[in-house]
């Protein structure tokens, strides 16, 4: 959920984000690149789908996060006849099938990107996150950047285990995409910093975000992509917004969106009742609620809601995958 951000308190909230970003790019030392050159103008299909960890995925872009050093298996659903190859930025990768790898993450935090391509010239690509581990924290600090305690769940959940690990943004890797209509960039927190900013983020939001704009379209919303009030939130910021003690936003599944088309900073009249008001909201929200019914979207299956708007902010939806159905 997201709290206190007025229309125009959000654009200065974003325009604040934009140019701390930029300026952790001058004084942080930067993220590693290793990029390979996709092919020009994918479509949001790749016409395959791949399987990796636990998630799979049809779109021509995708997330993929890992330790440094890890190891991950993809695998391409393939045809029988069906030729494929996994090229790789950076890392080493293991054939282990015809369409079947392993890939060792590089040893350092950084942004690479993976490209497994079809002998047909149909491609799809990752863009590989390497974290910087948990571990690396000192005092509730990330190299600088404030981050704060996690709080302790009494029931020891796992959904509620601090992140692992964080990836570090600048103003390069903020422009990197993490599915053909979301960037990185749009899931930090919007706290103030100097320096380098990390976030907390599982791959499984922004394709399940994805996959939401999909069922939009067929409802009739041919969004071209979402506005993001709120993603990801360190425990800091969160407590700064006076929200729930375990909300979401802190462990990287969470986000508060709304489709902007129009780009003037609050949600379209997508009912077409000549309001901006909750309404609009709750189309989306009955769009996505309904989608929980199909087989295919079970994996996203958490937590949805609609606000109004207020004197801080206007609609919005907020939408998480935590993993069990939460109403509210």
């Amino acid at each position: 959920m997201g709290r206190r951000f007025s229309g125009r308190w959000l654009v200065r909230l974003l325009g604040a984000s934009v140019l701390s970003v930029a300026g952790a790019a001058a004084t942080a030392a930067p993220l590693q690149l290793a990029m390979l050159t996709p092919r020009a103008g994918p479509s949001d299909s790749a016409g395959f789908s791949v399987r990796w960890g636990a998630e799979h995925s049809a779109l021509a872009i995708n997330p993929l996060i890992a330790a440094p050093g890890e190891r991950l298996v993809l695998k391409a659903d393939s045809r029988t006849g069906d030729r494929f190859a996994l090229d790789a930025g950076a890392g080493t990768v293991q054939r282990l099938g015809p369409a079947h790898w392993r890939w060792t993450a590089p040893g350092r935090p950084g942004a690479y990107t993976l490209e497994v391509a079809r002998g047909d010239g149909a491609r799809m690509r990752f863009t590989a996150l390497v974290t910087t581990p948990r571990q690396a924290m000192r005092g509730g600090m990330l190299n600088g950047y404030l981050i704060g305690n996690y709080p302790q769940h009494p029931a020891g959940q796992a959904i509620y285990r601090q992140p692992d690990g964080f990836i570090e943004v600048n103003t390069r890797t903020a422009e990197l995409p993490l599915t053909p209509r979301l960037k990185l960039g749009q899931f930090v927190c919007k706290q103030d910093a100097r320096g380098a900013r990390y976030v907390a983020l599982r791959e499984r939001l922004p394709l399940a975000l994805e996959a939401a704009l999909d069922r939009f379209a067929r409802a009739g919303i041919a969004a071209s992509g979402l506005t993001v009030i709120s993603g990801y939130r360190t425990p800091h910021y969160n407590r700064q917004l006076g929200d729930t003690r375990f909300s979401r936003h802190q462990f990287g599944d969470a986000a508060d969106v709304f489709v902007d088309e129009n780009g003037d900073g609050v949600m379209d009249d997508l009912n077409a009742d000549g309001r901006h008001d909750v309404g609009d909201a709750r189309l989306l929200f009955g769009i996505v609620d309904a989608a929980q019914a199909d087989a295919d979207w079970q994996r996203f299956t958490g937590g949805l809601s609609a606000y109004p708007p207020n004197a801080y902010h206007g609609a919005f939806v907020h939408l998480d995958t935590r993993g069990v159905k939460a109403r509210w």
